[in-house]
């Protein structure tokens, strides 16, 4: 199960949060395209090591669940309090771009569903041309969870960069401390 696979790679004691699960089971009942170019995937690890090099306590400050199109790392990113459910999704960036998307996992998936191709490129200001094509992912998550579908993400990024300001400086930092 995709699911467990993904679980699997997550740091120790750190468990799937629900949403993420709901990604996975979408995906084994419909296959891809889930939303643009967004995969659920776990390759992203050699991809943690590679951000940080011999650092094996940063790279469990991640737990990747996705990538896309261009190589970008989709990650929780885990909070002192080690809970994925209260933690924000972030992007690693193939060229180093360092990105919040949304509080949560559960704002992630409403953010899946506005029907971007590439969240890290597209403008989540306007609506996305993809919004047709993520109705039978909006519908699977509406009736899992009782959640609405904007039809723009700015609001769900605005906030997510309103309540985690510090994650590039948070990166930046452990560079700066061991490049």
């Amino acid at each position: 199960m995709l699911a467990d696979d993904v679980q699997a790679h997550f740091p120790p004691g750190i468990n799937l949060p629900e949403p993420i699960r709901a990604l996975c089971e979408f995906l084994e009942a419909n296959g891809y395209p889930l939303s643009g170019c967004f995969e659920i995937s776990t390759i992203g690890d050699g991809d943690l090591q590679a951000w940080f090099p011999s650092d094996t306590t940063m790279q469990n400050r991640f737990a990747v669940f996705g990538r896309g199109s261009t190589g970008s790392v989709y990650a929780i990113w885990l909070q002192d309090h080690g809970n994925a459910d209260a933690s924000p999704v972030v992007v690693l960036g193939s060229e180093g771009e360092l990105l919040i998307l949304a509080t949560d996992s559960k704002e992630f998936c409403r953010l899946l569903g506005c029907g971007y191709d590439e969240l890290e490129w597209d403008d989540i200001s306007q609506p996305s041309p993809g919004w047709d094509d993520t109705k039978p992912l909006r519908e699977w998550l509406a009736s899992r969870f009782d959640i609405d579908f904007p039809t723009t993400g700015k609001q769900i990024v605005d906030v997510a960069r309103d309540r985690y300001p510090d994650f590039s400086q948070f990166v930046q930092s452990w560079w700066d401390a061991n490049a």
